[in-house]
């Protein structure tokens, strides 16, 4: 089966649509107008019932949530990410549910502040998920200079993926412009996102998504 992948441009299914290069398995990307409507019709609630995206079919059914499907094509393809019952898969969980529950949580407050609590106190929450992202993005960083076996830097796997993502918006898209995080503060995790940026798959990618340069290391809002 192809894979059916839907999505906006440059929003969070830019992260599945690396995978799926990655993995080299067939798949055909479906772009939605998100002004036009597209996400809210009939088809594709069914497919997501918030009317958000990714949303992928799958030979086992449509997925949602950016790291479900992540983590369920690793494991399908046997790459991107240290298999079901090796030893390092264990710390691999960690930091990538780590970068979920923590680092997406916060780009979303970043990004969108006024979603928890009104316009009000949108700077204060924007604040407090830049100071987040901060100490969080330090302990990965930490993590990955250390260049531990399970994540790399000479080849991508789904959590430099996921995470490169993540900080492309927290660069290009965050309410309050003097609250962007600079990636290059983190040079660990600059690196391998300098690496995946560069690779022929993820210009095939960026291309798709209408993104030149260096788009995940210096990305323009």
């Amino acid at each position: 089966m192809t894979y059916r992948l839907y999505g906006v441009p440059d929003f969070a299914n830019l992260a599945v649509h690396l995978a799926l290069e990655e993995t080299a398995a067939p798949y055909e990307a479906v772009f939605l107008g998100s002004d036009a409507g597209d996400l809210k019709t009939p088809d594709h609630l069914a497919r997501h019932p918030l009317g958000m995206v990714p949303a992928l079919e799958t030979p086992d059914g449509t997925m949602i949530e950016t790291a479900a499907i992540l983590l369920w094509l690793a494991d399908r393809h046997g790459s991107l990410a240290p298999t079901p019952n090796h030893p390092d898969r264990a710390a691999f969980l960690s930091a990538f549910f780590f970068t979920s529950s923590n680092i997406h949580i916060a780009a979303l407050d970043l990004l969108h502040p006024y979603r928890p609590a009104g316009d009000g106190p949108a700077r204060d929450v924007a604040s407090g998920a830049h100071d987040r992202l901060m100490s969080r993005l330090a302990v990965l960083d930490r993590i990955a200079a250390g260049n531990p076996a399970w994540w790399p830097s000479d080849r991508p796997t789904i959590l430099t993926i996921y995470l490169a993502l993540l900080t492309r918006w927290t660069r290009a898209f965050p309410a309050y412009p003097d609250l962007a995080i600079n990636l290059s503060d983190f040079p660990a995790l600059h690196a391998r996102t300098a690496a995946l940026e560069t690779r022929p798959t993820a210009q095939r990618v960026a291309a798709l998504h209408g993104l030149t340069g260096r788009f995940l290391t210096e990305p323009e809002g």
